[in-house]
């Protein structure tokens, strides 16, 4: 195979009779000739990159972003399973697609035969705002998905453990497996568990990251460049409370209901300060919430709501609480689209 012409395939410019010639290489080449070929490709690459180091492993990067985005019925993937496309179906296919769009099913396929056979195909699934989604996975774990969150997860768990990744909030009933642990990753902090029952609580406005262990035993792990460090090991009933601006954690007993309760649909305040009452509120109906006095981080509010909509709650709160609530008039952004609802909330005076 000529290295100029995997160059040209790599950058999107072969015409259809050169794309050809790629695809039939692809499939008459031994498995283990196309590795030399395509690691004398990389290593060239690498040294051209030199001045910018960034640009080869960007292309990597690229290559990953492209399978996490394919559709899984596209390949084969497994320890004891080959991926097998067929010469006719792929000529078949260039007569009724355009080129740039095969361009990242041929570069998957590359991939995932040459470098990486065991690649297993990821799902997302995300819980609009206003909505929780229940799923269970492959292992038999259940996982109920609050308002505005997102799950990554494999569509079968290999290897010692059984990873996915959080954005969001999430409530994990885990199948138990002592092999086999079970992880919730996101951004630097990650949960460790066998057969648990706990709640995550792990957005990514800077809110603080929360865990809640109902049943079962966890560990709350710092994520690394190359392991892992323990922050603490929680036994049923504690939660903890970690924020990101100051790195100081919190790990205390005390009933966790009202921080699994969403799950059923209700939404608990039990004396907790108004800036973490608006900041659930703005996670839970989407909204921006803004505290105008720094007085009002002080005031505390104690209430259980079941399917009331924000303007409900929002007037249960002027009645009870020295406050009142504005709603900032939406703006259109350069695009036409409206920005994400406002509402300030103001400390009343006595005049």
């Amino acid at each position: 195979m000529n290295l100029k012409l995997l160059d040209k395939f790599a950058n999107n410019k072969c015409n259809p009779d050169e794309l050809l010639e790629v695809l039939n290489w692809i499939q008459q080449t031994e498995e283990q000739s196309g590795q030399i070929v395509l690691k004398q490709y990389w290593d060239i690459i690498k040294a051209d990159e030199k001045a910018d180091s960034n640009l080869s492993q960007q292309r990597l990067d690229r290559i990953h972003h492209r399978i996490n985005l394919s559709r899984p019925e596209r390949i084969l993937l497994g320890k004891d399973r080959s991926l097998v496309l067929k010469k006719t179906y792929i000529l078949q296919l260039l007569s009724k697609i355009a080129v740039a769009l095969l361009i990242p099913v041929i570069t998957l396929f590359i991939y995932t035969r040459f470098f990486q056979a065991d690649f297993i195909a990821t799902n997302t699934i995300i819980s609009p705002h206003g909505s929780r989604i229940f799923l269970e996975l492959s292992d038999g774990t259940k996982v109920w998905l609050n308002h505005g969150s997102k799950l990554i997860y494999p569509q079968k768990f290999i290897g010692d453990t059984r990873t996915v990744m959080l954005s969001g909030e999430g409530y994990f009933l885990v199948a138990h497996n002592p092999a086999r642990p079970f992880i919730v990753e996101s951004k630097e902090i990650q949960v460790k568990a066998v057969g648990t029952v706990f709640n995550v609580r792990a957005y990514d406005d800077g809110s603080d990251y929360e865990t809640t262990l109902e049943s079962g035993k966890i560990l709350v792990q710092k994520r690394l460049r190359d392991n892992e460090s323990i922050i603490c090991t929680m036994t049923p009933g504690q939660h903890f409370s970690l924020n990101h601006k100051t790195t100081k954690y919190s790990l205390k007993s005390e009933e966790t209901f009202k921080y699994v309760a969403w799950k059923d649909g209700k939404l608990i305040f039990d004396d907790d300060r108004l800036d973490r009452v608006a900041e659930r509120l703005s996670q839970w109906y989407n909204v921006d919430i803004i505290l105008k006095d720094p007085k009002l981080i002080g005031l505390t509010y104690k209430a259980t709501f079941v399917d009331e909509n924000l303007s409900q709650i929002l007037d249960m709160m002027q009645v009870v609480m020295p406050i009142y609530c504005v709603e900032v008039k939406r703006e259109k952004s350069s695009d036409g689209v409206f920005m994400k609802k406002k509402i300030v909330i103001y400390l009343k005076t006595n005049n």
